[in-house]
């Protein structure tokens, strides 16, 4: 896993749950399922363990109300 909000631009994944690093931003998109069964619960602590440590990089910050970031824009597909 990567540090949240250090290093942009790195990701990692919990099965099909990418997580996504950027200096001002983390992402997480895709689809995880979290089975009531062992495997479940080592997947929930690997996102529990994410999460704390993007709420304990927040928590180190001065943090401004709210930032502004510029849109997400689509790149058109060179391969179509």
């Amino acid at each position: 896993m990567f540090k949240p909000f250090v290093d942009g631009n790195e990701s990692s994944a919990i099965y099909d749950l990418t997580l996504e690093n950027q200096v001002d931003c983390v992402s997480l998109y895709g689809n995880l399922q979290i089975t009531k069964d062992q495997e479940g619960l080592k997947t929930a602590k690997a996102l529990q363990d994410f999460i704390n440590a993007v709420v304990v990089a927040l928590e180190q910050e001065n943090l401004p109300e709210k930032i502004q970031r510029q849109p997400e824009q689509e790149i058109e597909n060179p391969f179509l």
